[in-house]
């Protein structure tokens, strides 16, 4: 019978279908495999992308490839 994984949803954001979750570092691939996993929610196909990963919050704010300089 399944185990339990504490995950936080920090944001979301309805418009984009993007959302920020926080899972300690040792739950980063069981929350991973979940969400590869998950194929139907609510009897309607998902798919979930995940754009970056980070052990820091603050480093998840920006893109340092969009980083203007002047």
């Amino acid at each position: 019978v399944g185990a339990a994984l504490p995950v936080d949803v920090l944001t979301y954001e309805e418009k984009t279908l993007s959302a920020i979750l926080r899972v300690i570092s040792s739950g980063l691939v069981k929350l991973w495999s979940a969400l590869t996993l998950l194929g139907f929610y609510q009897n309607r196909r998902c798919a979930f992308r995940v754009l970056q990963t980070s052990p820091f919050l603050l480093a998840l704010s920006g893109n340092s490839r969009e980083l203007v300089l002047d």
